[in-house]
């Protein structure tokens, strides 16, 4: 499947996946009816209404994998959103500024490029490579080896996800906003920027994306 030329129509489903409970709380609030499908281990899946689900993987590499597998039947859905907050590596990312992933990393596997889908036309979110580490990155010097791997914005979860996607060719969207710079100073940008920027993402999404589903 190109990427570029896929388009939404009425029927098919979509799934919202992140980390954090947190960082879906003002979508949910959206969808009044939505039903918890299932939930255990801190994984939840939702669906949110007819032909949208939200599922919560819980925070890093291998819980995340670990969800897509055990909650995802990919034979269902056509289209994954993965989101959430990120720390930038580069001086060319600001914060709370929105990005989508185009290539995902990680320590000891390929790389994986995927073509995000232009299905809103005049959505316009700067691509990035992404990286994903086992832990957060909390020292300059890790945060030097990191960007040398050619990554600007570092993650937990979404090479997990872009796995996922890439095995079983379904189109990603990969979307983050920028709470901190990621480093000696991640502890202390992520607890004072961390609820803004999960707010800003959401906020972008409802208004530019979810709501102008089929």
């Amino acid at each position: 499947m190109d990427s570029r030329d896929w388009k939404l129509d009425f029927g098919m489903q979509i799934l919202l996946a992140h980390a954090l409970k947190s960082e879906a709380g003002t979508i949910r609030q959206f969808y009044p009816q939505a039903k918890t499908l299932t939930r255990e281990s801190g994984q939840e899946l939702i669906q949110l209404d007819r032909n949208l689900h939200l599922l919560r993987t819980g925070m890093g590499l291998e819980l995340s994998e670990m969800a897509m597998a055990t909650h995802v039947d990919p034979d269902k859905f056509d289209f994954i959103i993965h989101f959430g907050v990120s720390g930038s590596l580069s001086d060319d990312l600001s914060l709370l500024q929105i990005i989508q992933g185009t290539k995902f990393s990680r320590a000891g596997k390929p790389d994986i490029e995927l073509i995000p889908p232009e299905i809103f036309g005049d959505m316009s979110i700067p691509k990035s490579p992404f990286y994903s580490s086992l832990k957060p990155v909390t020292d300059e010097s890790t945060r030097e080896s990191t960007r040398a791997a050619g990554a600007k914005a570092v993650d937990m979860e979404s090479y997990s996800v872009a796995q996922f996607c890439q095995t079983w060719n379904l189109p990603l969207l990969a979307i983050r906003c920028i709470s901190d710079r990621a480093g000696a100073s991640t502890p202390e940008e992520f607890k004072q920027n961390y609820s803004q920027a999960s707010q800003t993402l959401q906020k972008y999404m409802l208004k530019n994306i979810l709501t102008r589903l089929p």
